[in-house]
């Protein structure tokens, strides 16, 4: 049987535990493990963008975006049961300092009819949305897919409203293979920093 519940279950094979043991390494932080460079360069060529940053997990990833793209004291909007609200024990609030609120979609997905219904006005007394979050494929969902046009939908609200879209791409070559979509189509859906 094979578990499918979270990409933490998997453990490597034998012959992946092989290649990790004879990988050329070198220090990261000074940007001189050679392996962990080509990645980065082979993910940002294959997403059409500048560069491409690694980092050990999903939780550090979303925070990260989550830090860039979202001030402090504003609000991201999220699918209920999207990963960064509902499984990553409230780093989105202690570390970024952002508040989320949550919408309900369509097996995780969300569209841009739904986010307008919950954008508050612009102006004071309320807060400011500066950031839509969705992820692709979705976990909560059973693996349901955006897909690149309803993602398109989202960045043009987002645009509107001055805000940015992130990408939880966990999943992202789910979606890539069922879909059949271009790489850089989903790379150029989500805001670059």
């Amino acid at each position: 049987m094979i578990d499918l519940r979270s990409d933490t279950l998997t453990r490597p094979t034998d012959a992946m535990r092989r290649a990790m043991a004879a990988a050329e390494v070198g220090d990261d932080v000074y940007g001189e493990d050679p392996t962990v460079n080509r990645l980065q360069e082979l993910a940002a060529d294959r997403f059409g963008r500048e560069a491409g940053l690694y980092v050990p997990s999903g939780v550090m990833a979303n925070l990260l975006w989550t830090r860039v793209l979202a001030p402090p004291a504003t609000e991201v909007l999220i699918e209920r049961w999207g990963h960064a609200v509902g499984f990553e024990d409230g780093a989105g609030a202690a570390n970024a300092g952002v508040q989320y609120q949550t919408i309900d979609g369509d097996r995780g997905r969300l569209d841009a009819d739904r986010v307008r219904a919950h954008l508050r006005p612009e102006g004071f007394p309320h807060v400011r949305t500066s950031m839509v979050a969705a992820e692709e494929t979705t976990n909560m969902g059973g693996g349901a897919v955006h897909g690149v046009d309803r993602l398109r939908g989202l960045r043009a609200l987002v645009d509107e409203r001055g805000a940015a879209l992130h990408l939880d791409g966990a999943r992202i070559w789910n979606a890539i293979v069922a879909t059949g979509a271009d790489p850089r189509d989903y790379g150029a859906v989500a805001t670059a920093p």
